[in-house]
């Protein structure tokens, strides 16, 4: 894989400052490994990690989480990529904020959970 320039997507607006790997919706990785996307809290679809044939994996919209029943892999937005791209956790998370970025989602950026303000771990690009 060529080197990507991750600068570029830092100026494109998208983003600012340190990111948070569980604020990059899933939806956007989701669709672009050609899964399926449904709203909602627990909304049951079909696992884009192995070929199925019925509705195993469940997707969060709103914590940005992704779970298979079947297969028992899931996580957020940048482990879903390092499963399906075999890459190290930096990388998949860089990718991860490219391939939201191209879709057009805007990524919140930041060291504060939205509902406790404690500090979480974040990873600057």
């Amino acid at each position: 894989m060529p080197a990507q320039d991750w600068s570029r997507v830092r100026k494109a607006g998208r983003y600012k400052g340190p990111i948070d790997a569980n604020t990059i919706p899933i939806g956007a990785i989701v669709s672009h490994f050609g899964g399926e996307v449904r709203e909602g809290k627990s909304a049951s679809v079909r696992c884009c990690l192995h070929s199925d044939s019925r509705r195993s994996a469940v997707i969060n919209t709103y914590d940005n989480l992704y779970f298979c029943h079947t297969c028992g892999k899931g996580g957020n937005a940048a482990n879903l990529v390092c499963i399906l791209e075999n890459l190290e956790f930096s990388d998949g998370l860089k990718r991860a904020v490219e391939i939201a970025a191209g879709s057009g989602a805007t990524i919140r950026s930041g060291n504060k959970s939205r509902s406790t303000g404690r500090a979480k771990r974040t990873w600057d690009l």
